[in-house]
């Protein structure tokens, strides 16, 4: 007979037994391989049951929009919803998504925090203080910032932390770049169904718990350990009571396991963890999880459009709403609500929120990283063309109310008789948080005549024809193009007026526009003389082409007609640097999935085909390329073509030379990426770094590598805000982007991807990531065919610094932010109306916005970006006096109100986030 050894006793915490919170949950993706209304389904029946058969608190996953979609089908089960959150049998938030972490801005992902509190206020609950983040890919460096700046003291990960280069513990103290820092308890390998289908048969209970019990120990400081009991679009547990009771007969007296709450556990763990002396620190991105766990990093580039007009739409509502918005509670009217049923000020609130929150419902990790099913793309571009018509809604609404003009006035009967349009009329709005002149690019509606609809619109006079050209005086114009369309003014008390009108879209050298504000001219500008500095010029050689605009120097290398082989070369000429090979683009093979890319084979490079001329100033002057694949008609035809045309972009005075790419696709399974060649190297120059645009502020990128022993690669790709840099010692060079966010950087290169095509969810055959990271589903949408575009800038600078920073944040504006503007034909009055400026070259604008809390206020967040203190200003518009309260994220004041006439001087420590709620001293008067 063999005798078989008991295993040992697990070990207790000082001779106490563990404290084991056990916390049924669901981890609820909303939507990966079913859409979300299909998984909606089994949301209302698993919350239904825990409702009529409760048995103890539940989570819902940390995210509030799963209570929302449950009401959306069960509306008259609000009141036991409600009670069941009221008594913690439910828990649900603090988010209102679990959305990716690395993709989203920072003030997005603190729009989530925000959104996700306000739908547990609605129920009179409150979320657990746990920044809940059980299977993001990664992390930002400013979440413990972001966390706390909510009141949430404790992390819950598991992806993106237990790399090499991270402690080897599994209680941490994570520390922002400013120096906040929270608690972290990181899950074990298998995430956060380690607890899941416990058993309630005795001998199985005790064989599991020897396997749970080292785990549990690992993150519990003075005994307080968490143990998840749940999966993937699991309902509860059947039988748990009989399973929790036959866990504690298997500890025996090593443990109490206790059915509890998520917040009683967080509650209980902090206190546990303020307790420890020597807990290992944790700093910067969580990106790095190889050995570990999968951490999924290479999901950046797959469906590459969606996440660019996630960015896009991002900014619009940051920098394109929000400020409107903001101004309307700086410019108070006592007219700004009324009866006739116009978008009143008292509405924009809601509006917008609702806005951010379709928005937000595109951010959970399987939908933005583009991890799912076709039919959830389809479900996300549908919901983004939504959120950009509200955001066109919200701007046009704020700006009536901030200029005053009146709708319904507007549409009145005129004793002059026929409406008086002039395209002179002309708002300019200013994205950017500092007073800003320079080229803008504009939109003059010239009116050709009124478009009848209805019956007897058949026998319509005749219109005028559109002028080719518009005369705009004293100020240095361009044109770019003409087009005749339907321009449509609205009232709620008429039907539209439907005018035939021609679009002069051009540029304009503008005079200062206000900081975050917007200017109505009247004809007294058209006067003024207004003309760059050094204007564009364009010099055309035998053999070349040479834009010059006083900053840079683009050279265009015909292509000779003796060699046809020979294709046109680009060389950019900064001061003394000259690159002689400016820009490429190359297509690999990708054998990989949505989660992992799997390049394969040989880079091709597509050839220039030709190049021309096509705008040569005096405020831009611009040089396009046509590129394709190889033409070779089998390989065509294996491979499938790719077409792209790129405009390189030279505009007066500006420091960078902008690439504008439209193109089209017909290729499977690849990766397309546009690069910058430059000539920063650190190979034989020391101090060579990589920084990067990220929530909240850069950070420094360093190489991941990944144990023998992990189980899956290290994709080449990092995550692309606005802009990443590669410097050295001498010099760097910055690459810019309009959203799309992967990009790769090397000596002489900064690569953005365009595109990454691939047609299933998930292969279990990649050598990259052996196994299914998903279920798998065919995705013939992810190749993403067709037409694509992307907007991209080189910028070459010298070595990292402060006062770099500074004038890259400035870039950024100023080619993703552009000066832009639009007739108001018949807007009554011309003004100027500025909104709060910044001042102090450390501090970049995140946002400007509604306050939450006090109804005349706003919220001005600003970060400093530099790693030393320093001092800035917060400068209002016109004199108050104003009252400045100094808040955190969710504005919970963290010191006393004060009192200025007309800014706030301040100094922020090194990487500080200062939000600020800003309001008038005194009752709002009509500005």
């Amino acid at each position: 007979m063999t005798v078989r050894a008991e295993p040992p006793e697990p070990e207790t915490v000082n001779n106490a037994p563990l404290r084991v919170f056990v916390v049924p949950h669901t981890h609820w993706d909303r939507e990966w391989y079913h859409v979300a209304p299909r998984f909606r389904q089994r949301l209302v029946a698993l919350i239904d049951t825990l409702l009529d058969y409760p048995q103890g608190p539940f989570l819902l996953d940390g995210q509030a929009i799963t209570l929302r979609d449950y009401l959306a089908v069960r509306p008259e089960r609000e009141g036991a919803l409600r009670r069941a959150l009221a008594s913690g049998a439910l828990e649900a938030g603090p988010w209102f998504v679990l959305a990716d972490n690395l993709i989203p801005s920072g003030e997005a992902i603190v729009r989530n925090l925000e959104a996700g509190a306000r739908v547990l206020r609605y129920f009179g609950a409150a979320a657990p203080a746990v920044a809940y983040c059980p299977d993001s890919f990664g992390h930002p460096a400013a979440m413990p910032a972001i966390a706390a700046g909510f009141g949430l003291p404790v992390a819950i990960v598991w992806r993106g932390l237990g790399g090499t280069q991270h402690p080897p513990a599994r209680v941490l103290r994570w520390q922002s770049p400013d120096g906040t820092a929270v608690a972290i308890c990181h899950l074990p390998h298998d995430g956060y169904e380690f607890g899941s289908a416990l058993p309630t048969d005795t001998h199985a209970a005790r064989a599991r718990w020897h396997q749970l019990a080292p785990l549990l120990s690992e993150a519990a400081p003075a005994g307080v350990a968490l143990l998840l009991n749940g999966a993937d679009h699991h309902a509860r547990q059947r039988a748990l009571p009989q399973a929790l009771a036959a866990l504690q007969i298997a500890a025996g007296s090593t443990a109490t396991i206790t059915h509890s709450t998520l917040s009683a556990w967080a509650s209980a763990f902090v206190n546990a963890w303020l307790t420890q002396a020597d807990v290992p620190v944790v700093r910067g991105e969580l990106r790095d999880s190889y050995g570990y766990t999968w951490t999924l990093g290479g999901t950046l580039a797959t469906r590459a459009p969606q996440k660019r007009r996630n960015a896009l739409l991002e900014r619009g509502l940051l920098r394109d709403v929000e400020p409107w918005i903001a101004l309307t509670r700086l410019y108070a009217s006592e007219a700004r609500d009324s009866d006739d049923a116009r978008i009143g000020v008292s509405h924009l609130p809601a509006l917008l929120h609702r806005a951010w929150e379709d928005l937000l419902a595109t951010h959970p990790h399987d939908t933005l990283c583009g991890c799912s099913t076709d039919g959830v793309a389809r479900s996300m571009d549908l919901q983004q063309e939504l959120v950009a018509e509200q955001g066109k809604g919200l701007r046009a609404a704020a700006l009536e109310h901030v200029i005053g003009y009146n709708a319904v006035a507007a549409r009145a009967p005129s004793p002059r008789g026929a409406p008086q349009f002039d395209w002179r009329r002309l708002l300019l709005r200013n994205r950017a948080a500092r007073a800003r002149g320079g080229v803008a690019t504009v939109h003059l509606i010239d009116t050709l005549g009124d478009v009848a609809v209805g019956p007897g619109s058949g026998h319509a006079a005749p219109l005028r024809a559109a002028s080719s050209t518009l005369e705009t005086g004293a100020v240095q114009a361009q044109p770019l193009s003409t087009k005749t369309r339907f321009d449509r003014r609205e009232s709620p008390q008429h039907y539209p007026d439907n005018d035939l009108v021609a679009e002069h879209r051009c540029l304009l050298w503008v005079p200062p526009v206000p900081a975050l504000g917007v200017q109505l001219w009247s004809h007294e500008q058209w006067r003024q003389q207004s003309a760059p500095a050094a204007a564009v010029t364009v010099r055309q050689q035998a053999q070349s082409t040479v834009i010059d605009n006083g900053r840079l120097q683009l050279t265009w290398q015909h292509a000779s007609d003796a060699a046809r082989e020979s294709a046109p070369s680009l060389k950019l000429r900064v001061d003394d640097r000259e690159l002689s090979s400016l820009l490429s683009l190359e297509v690999q093979r990708d054998e990989g999935d949505t989660y992992t890319p799997a390049p394969r084979g040989a880079v091709e490079q597509l050839r220039c085909t030709h190049a021309r001329l096509m705008s040569r100033g005096p405020l831009r002057a611009v040089i396009r390329l046509w590129w394709r694949t190889a033409s070779r008609a089998r390989r065509a035809r294996d491979d499938g073509t790719i077409v792209v045309r790129t405009d390189l972009v030279v505009d007066a005075m500006s420091p960078a030379i902008v690439c504008h790419v439209h193109g089209h696709s017909h290729r499977t399974n690849h990766r397309l990426q546009l690069v910058w060649h430059t000539d920063v190297q650190h190979r034989h120059i020391p101090h060579g770094n990589v920084w990067a645009d990220a929530a909240f502020g850069p950070v420094r990128r360093d190489v991941i590598t990944a144990p023998a022993h992990s189980a899956e690669a290290v994709p080449h790709g990092m995550p692309m805000h606005r802009w990443v840099m590669h410097t050295n010692a001498m010099f760097g060079a910055t690459m810019i982007a309009d959203g799309l966010a992967d990009a790769h950087v090397h000596d002489h290169r900064l690569a953005l991807t365009l595109l990454r095509g691939t047609g299933e969810l998930s292969r279990n055959t990649v050598n990259e990531r052996p196994g299914h990271a998903g279920w798998p589903v065919p995705t013939p949408g992810a190749q993403c065919l067709g037409a694509f575009s992307a907007r991209t800038a080189l910028y070459l600078h010298g070595p990292m610094s402060d006062d770099l920073l500074s004038r890259v944040r400035d870039v950024c504006d100023d080619v993703l932010l552009p000066l832009v503007g639009e007739s108001w034909r018949d807007a009554a009055q011309g003004g100027a109306w500025g909104g709060p400026e910044v001042v102090g070259e450390a501090f970049e604008l995140s946002g400007v916005t509604l306050s939450a809390h006090e109804e005349e206020a706003i919220v001005v967040r600003l970060v400093n970006l530099t790693t030393r203190a320093a001092w800035g200003a917060l400068r209002m518009p016109f004199s108050g006096p104003w009252k400045f309260t100094s808040c955190r994220l969710d504005e919970t004041p963290i010191a006393p109100p004060v009192t200025h006439e007309d800014a706030l001087t301040f100094e922020a420590p090194p990487r500080a986030i200062i939000t600020l709620r800003v309001r008038r001293a005194e009752p709002s008067a009509v500005r």
